[in-house]
């Protein structure tokens, strides 16, 4: 049971990324600007290796305000479907799984715009916010808290999650 809802997590999660993704390009464009989607490399901070990650990235770049607004609303817009989806799904694997996505997706939103804010109106540099390590280990710590979450309230109610 466990394994199915980090399975079905990570599936979902990549979903959500490329929507993220897909969302911000939209809000580029709805700001008025034109943009693209880039397979970019990124360094690892504590390790010395490089993965590769999709970015939305416009021609040109934009004034606080709108960049705040494609930095927010590209996770958040990408979150409402999968959390409009929680209102019919019943069973606790799936509904868990998207429920570890919603909160993935508006952590995304989050610390997107909370970056953005602080260094271009704070003066505030907080690399932790855009190393790999963080942008990805979050979203797989709030899986594994889904994950016992689920596993512990199955134990709790004293019936299991149907494999």
């Amino acid at each position: 049971m466990s394994a199915r809802v980090v399975i079905l997590s990570l599936l979902l999660f990549m979903v959500g990324f490329g929507a993220h993704e897909v969302m911000h390009l939209l809000v580029i464009y709805a700001v008025g600007a034109e943009g693209s989607i880039v397979a970019r490399p990124w360094r690892l901070g504590y390790v010395d290796f490089t993965i590769y990650a999709l970015h939305a990235q416009p021609a040109h770049p934009l004034d606080v305000v709108r960049q705040a607004m494609v930095n927010f609303f590209g996770p958040f817009l990408a979150a409402l479907p999968l959390a409009g989806l929680l209102l019919y799904v019943r069973e606790p694997v799936p509904f868990a799984a998207l429920s570890a996505n919603v909160v993935i997706l508006v952590f995304y939103a989050i610390i997107e715009l909370a970056d953005l804010l602080l260094e271009a109106v704070w003066n505030v540099d907080v690399p932790l916010l855009t190393t790999p390590e963080f942008n990805y280990g979050v979203p797989l710590l709030v899986i594994v808290v889904t994950t016992l979450a689920v596993a512990i309230l199955s134990v709790v109610r004293g019936r299991p999650i149907p494999e």
